[in-house]
């Protein structure tokens, strides 16, 4: 008895469980969304400009299917190339024409330049030919002085000169030099290089120079007058 009075007690609570799970929920009522305003949309539409058609545009004139224009056009644009072509024409010739004329003048300029170059090298040799020459005359003529005469005599010339032997005249003796000074310096110059008479040439001593026998010359002479 104990056993099915717990049976029914759990019967009636399965079915009050069942009878809970049949009854519907509620639901919650839906937030319904604030309406939007569409005052300003309007008024934005109403203040928006309205653009303008843009112009269309202006449609070019079509070719003309005259002959006679087309032939006058293409006679303009030939007689335009030909004028062109001889205008290019004339201008290249005056460049090369100009171009020779520069390079002609500037081949005189250079010939002008180096004949004139030539001349001066010409006259500047022959100034330094002649100072060189001059210089030497200079020189030789200042070596003749430089020899000691006096040095010469007492070397040589005076083993005869000293006492006149073989009739040369004696040194200092005026009266025997006068004559001789008289036919003047080259004669004497002559007579003491190549000898004369009892005189040999030079002294009889050829190591001399001509500048050391014209220096006792001319010392010799000195003492005689």
């Amino acid at each position: 008895m104990k056993k099915i009075t717990i049976s029914i007690s759990a019967l009636f609570l399965a079915l009050g469980v069942l009878s809970g799970c049949g009854e519907k929920k509620e639901e919650a009522p839906k937030a319904e969304a604030p309406a939007a305003e569409q005052k300003p949309v309007e008024q934005a539409a109403q203040t928006a400009p309205v653009a303008e058609p843009a112009p269309a545009p202006a449609a070019e004139p079509a070719a003309s299917n005259n002959p006679m224009t087309a032939m006058t056009d293409a006679a303009k644009a030939a007689g335009d190339a030909v004028s062109q072509a001889a205008d290019a024409t004339t201008q290249a010739v005056g460049d090369a024409a100009k171009a020779a004329g520069d390079a002609a003048t500037q081949a005189a300029d250079a010939t002008t330049q180096a004949v004139g170059d030539a001349a001066k090298a010409a006259g500047d040799a022959a100034t330094q030919a002649t100072d060189a020459t001059a210089k030497a005359a200079t020189d030789a003529v200042a070596a003749a002085g430089a020899v000691d005469g006096e040095k010469v005599y007492k070397g040589l010339c005076f083993s005869c000169h000293d006492m006149g032997v073989a009739g040369s005249p004696k040194l200092g003796d005026k009266a025997a030099w006068g004559p001789r000074i008289a036919t003047g310096m080259d004669a004497l110059y002559t007579t003491s290089l190549n000898g004369k008479g009892a005189m040999p040439a030079k002294g009889g001593n050829p190591a001399l120079s001509d500048a050391e026998v014209k220096a006792a010359v001319d010392w010799m002479v000195s003492k005689a007058k």
